[in-house]
């Protein structure tokens, strides 16, 4: 390099490296309690208290009674690389613990304000390290209770941007409680308190029945309906856990819960195991299952992930068969018949937890009484059965009871239509498709994509005036994940707007009292959770629509014309045709499929060569 040439190559001051890999790390505020969590699970806690303000933003208190730190432990636990986990390259092949890498802390306090407070049992006082922006300051000791709690505030202050990329506070606070639930769901061993904005949501007490900690979430009803796994094992690899029946299939993963090792996981190879033990599931359906794999740690990569969320097998075969055959031998149990096998009295050998001292009597209370089953026989190994899905295992919903109500608009032909050109019907085809002839030639007409078209406009129409309402005879409940609660709180005045009117009604519970008069639903619950799932994950972007309630318009017409049955418009097409021909945009539906697709007689004619 010549003296008069720029250097371009540099290195990376230790405060933006930290910045950089907290950009992997964390994410939003639920990152932040995963990474904490993880720590203090891996610390041998039995009670972890986690408490948050304003979805996180301004606070994250996380503080445990595990094993605590001392003084040199405490100056090192700040420092980029620094870890207990990993000693040498062979400990990479055998993670037994959550948290190893030694990024998180320093990469959380590099945006943030971090206190961590901390002390040894055996130690007479205690020690508090802080920082500000990946700053340290000097270590002062403290008087506190043995264990570990770490506050975090004011977080991505020095990041403006990464902040703007938060959602609203009831939607991060339904993401830091859903890691929380999970982390619980892996521990029932461990006590879970969680606190939000001062106001306790949970307070759930160790226990060695792992369906108790399921029911503590998903409602003794729910839990009722679980049935056991059938333990299943191959070279390496344990499978155990709790299906639910397929009647309680959901339209979204949220009800899939599988661990690794006590780790929370999303992997494909899994799902797709799970959907062939089943033997086939109904489109558009997933099973609900709580599915816990205990696999020796040299078989799994945990590291592919910089959050940890997806792993990698080295034998994904075994695995595949180890799951399928566990759910298939379960099933097959269940339809000779076999009742469910009585809850273990202690906790299952596939929940993975570092070496730590038993629960003390005053940290865990006796689980509630679980309800009696008899017990099942141990039985042989079964092949896996092709199970037959009957439609009766999964009931269409039946149509509500709803009062009198007049026809929707759009099905109504129009009192004083417009010039419509004079169509003649001359049939369908295959059943999806209208055919129609005038005087240019042939039209074909999607009935379900022009109820699509009909329907958002009507919707639009009422952008500056809420729609009429038609009341439920009775209000229906629906229990929903915490993360599409916080969303239905943000997006309340939209669907409002729409002609819904929903209240919460307990902490994950949505009360619906009415639906739009335009959509007379029959499947009101699995409407709304649809369209806040489709909200949750992302599918729809609010911020980039013309208006707030444009894509909640889209997505309503959408999805209504979905379930629509089509055989009516197929049958009497003209009403449809004359309603679509009213429209703004007639030839389009509001995702830019064709309605209507003209075949002029000139076409025909030279496609024919006549």
């Amino acid at each position: 390099m010549t003296t008069d040439e720029q250097q371009r190559i540099h290195r990376m001051s230790d405060i933006l490296a930290s910045q950089v890999a907290a950009g992997e790390v964390v994410e939003r505020p639920a990152s932040v309690v995963k990474e904490l969590v993880e720590n203090s699970i891996d610390a041998g806690a039995h009670c972890i208290r986690v408490e948050i303000r304003r979805g996180g933003v301004s606070l994250i208190k996380v503080t445990d009674d595990g094993c605590g730190m001392g003084k040199t432990d405490a100056s090192l636990c700040l420092q980029r690389h620094a870890t207990s986990k990993l000693v040498d390259v062979e400990d990479l092949f055998a993670i037994r613990q959550l948290g190893f890498r030694g990024e998180a802390l320093p990469s959380i306090a590099s945006v943030s304000h971090l206190s961590l407070t901390t002390r040894r049992a055996d130690e007479v006082e205690g020690w508090t390290v802080s920082a500000e922006g990946g700053v340290e300051a000097p270590m002062m000791n403290a008087g506190c209770s043995p264990g570990t709690e770490i506050a975090v505030s004011n977080l991505f202050f020095n990041t403006p941007v990464r902040r703007k990329f938060l959602k609203s506070d009831e939607t991060e606070s339904g993401h830091v409680e859903h890691q929380i639930r999970l982390h619980a769901l892996a521990f029932p061993g461990v006590r879970f308190i969680y606190v939000r904005d001062g106001q306790m949501v949970f307070d759930v007490v160790a226990t060695h029945d792992l369906r108790q900690r399921i029911a503590d979430f998903v409602g003794r009803e729910t839990a009722g309906a679980l049935m056991r796994v059938k333990p299943t094992e191959a070279p390496g690899v344990r499978v155990s856990g709790y299906l639910m029946p397929i009647s309680a299939a959901r339209r979204n993963r949220r009800m899939q819960y599988v661990f690794l090792n006590g780790r929370p996981i999303e992997d494909q190879i899994i799902n797709r195991a799970v959907r062939d033990g089943y033997g086939g599931f109904p489109p558009g359906l997933h099973p609900a299952l709580f599915l816990y794999l205990e696999v020796e740690p040299a078989l799994v990569d945990v590291n592919v992930h910089p959050a940890k969320r997806e792993v990698r097998f080295r034998r994904p075969a075994e695995i595949t068969l180890a799951v399928m055959d566990a759910v298939a031998a379960t099933l097959a149990a269940h339809a000779r018949g076999d009742a469910d096998a009585p809850v273990a009295e202690k906790e299952p050998d596939c929940i993975e937890k570092p070496a730590q001292p038993e629960l003390k009597e005053t940290k865990a209370a006796t689980p509630a009484p679980r309800p009696a089953a008899p017990a099942t026989p141990v039985a042989a190994p079964v092949q896996r059965p092709n199970l037959v899905l009957k439609p009766l295992v999964v009931p269409r919903q039946q149509e509500l009871e709803l009062p009198p109500a007049p026809e929707p608009a759009p099905k109504v032909q129009p009192a004083a239509p417009v010039c419509v050109p004079n169509f003649r019907h001359i049939g369908t085809l295959h059943n999806q498709y209208s055919i129609f002839e005038n005087k240019e030639g042939m039209v074909l007409m999607a009935p379900r994509a022009a109820r699509e078209r009909i329907i958002y406009e009507s919707l639009q129409a009422s952008n500056r005036k809420a729609l009429e309402s038609q009341q439920l005879l009775v209000p229906e409940l629906i229990e929903l994940d915490t993360r599409d609660m916080g969303v239905a709180m943000e997006v309340k005045p939209q669907l409002e707007q729409a002609g819904f009117q929903l209240s919460p009604f307990g902490r994950n519970t949505l009360r619906i009292e009415a639906i739009p008069a335009l959509l007379p639903l029959r499947r009101v619950s699995d409407f709304v959770q649809e369209l806040l799932h489709v909200f949750t994950s992302g599918e729809v972007k609010i911020a980039r629509a013309r208006s707030p309630f444009e894509p909640f318009a889209r997505q309503l017409a959408r999805q209504y014309a979905q379930q629509e049955d089509i055989a009516e418009y197929l049958q009497n097409p003209h009403p449809l045709l004359a309603a679509l021909l009213e429209c703004e945009i007639p030839y389009c539906s509001p995702g830019g499929k064709s309605t209507l697709l003209p075949f002029s007689l000139a076409e025909l004619n030279r496609k024919f060569q006549a």
